[in-house]
């Protein structure tokens, strides 16, 4: 049941993803940059409140957290579509960002606990091959349903309402795992010290923070540095993410087998290294043959994707068992601080680089790719 309500979940979302920001500029009736400073500022502004989002995820369990995060954002993308204007988009904006950050705190902490033992890291690739299987649908049929007009981005946010109502249901007849109970000590135990002092967590939510970054960058900076930088055609385009999409799909489930026999801390290195393939790629293609454009392109983008499983496998992997277990919640909550921050951050780092440094954007990602293998240096020697 828990896969069927992720499958819901990322169904409605990739409905909605690819024409958010015509929707919230559409149903707002604001423009453009207003929308876009709303949501920098909201997606911003929750961040501090997320260790409390923790906290309630320790003592309630991850499901009930999971159920109330549906049903909120349910409610905002009606709120959405029913109040119009600049102050209820960021009113509702604020309350959609928190909401967001809770079902991604709790979502990895419920599929972590129904795992049997010995396959935690199996149902965490399972939940990542729903999770991109929903977006790649919800996506494919939202392209061809929904119609560039007011009428049909209200139909939209109403759909997206209606899914996440469903996945509600759908969490409700998951099977109830217990709550962690609370972190404070015994007679004789240590107090929990934080996942701010916890090094080896740290350094994994920098590391995952970091590769987060490059990887949105590479989503809203690639299609712009290859249409009017190169000047390639767009079907370019269409084939790199299709060449991402299909290799997602298809290669989580049996690469997490493989990637199961080494250490977390070295796939993670290791992975985020195989961005720098892209990288490279899109440095050298201008100055290469015309016929061999597109095998470059597409050979950088496959090892992208290999580095993007590795990563996503291991990322999950490590958050959800480095934390003690009364504390998983806030740990993933505290986790969400990073995730939240690279997606506030990335958009600005596209935007000021292409129009300014256009290649100089690659170097960069290289350079938080180097971060990230830096960062898991330790736990790489600890586990050789």
């Amino acid at each position: 049941m828990v896969g069927a309500a992720g499958f819901v979940n990322a169904l409605g979302m990739g409905f909605f993803y690819p024409f958010s920001l015509l929707f919230y500029t559409s149903v707002s009736r604001q423009s453009l940059p207003a929308v876009g400073g709303v949501l920098t500022i909201t997606a911003l502004v929750v961040l501090p409140a997320l260790h409390l989002v923790g906290r309630l995820v320790d003592r309630t369990g991850p499901r009930p957290v999971l159920v109330a995060s549906a049903i909120l954002r349910g409610l905002c993308f009606v709120g959405f579509v029913a109040v119009p204007g600049l102050v209820p988009l960021a009113v509702i904006s604020l309350v959609l960002a928190l909401a967001t950050r809770a079902d991604n705190a709790a979502a990895p902490l419920l599929a972590y606990r129904l795992a049997p033992e010995g396959e935690t890291s199996q149902w965490l690739a399972l939940s990542r091959v729903v999770f991109n299987a929903g977006i790649g649908l919800g996506a494919l049929i939202a392209s061809v349903f929904i119609v560039d007009s007011a009428q049909g981005f209200v139909v939209l946010g109403l759909i997206y309402a209606t899914a996440l109502a469903l996945t509600a249901g759908l969490y409700l007849l998951t099977r109830k795992v217990p709550a962690a109970g609370p972190a404070s000590p015994g007679p004789g135990r240590a107090r929990p010290k934080g996942p701010w002092r916890n090094r080896a967590f740290m350094r994994v939510a920098t590391a995952n923070a970091s590769l987060l970054a490059a990887a949105l960058a590479v989503e809203s900076g690639m299609p712009v540095f290859i249409l009017r930088n190169l000047s390639l055609p767009s079907w370019m385009v269409g084939v790199l993410f299709a060449t991402n999409t299909a290799m997602l799909a298809v290669l989580q489930l049996p690469l997490s087998r493989i990637l199961d026999r080494y250490g977390p801390g070295t796939v993670l290195a290791v992975g985020g290294m195989a961005y720098a393939g892209l990288y490279a790629a899109l440095l050298v293609v201008a100055d290469v043959p015309q016929s061999l454009r597109v095998f470059l392109l597409v050979t950088g983008m496959a090892g992208y994707t290999l580095g993007e499983l590795a990563v996503s496998q291991a990322a999950l992997v490590m958050l959800t068992s480095l934390p003690p277990e009364p504390e998983k919640g806030s740990y993933l909550a505290f986790n969400q601080l990073f995730v939240g921050a690279a997606t506030a951050l990335s958009p600005l780092l596209v935007t000021s680089l292409l129009s300014r440094a256009p290649a100089g954007l690659w170097w960069a990602l290289t350079g938080l790719s180097i971060v990230a293998m830096l960062l898991m240096l330790p736990m790489v020697r600890e586990e050789r």
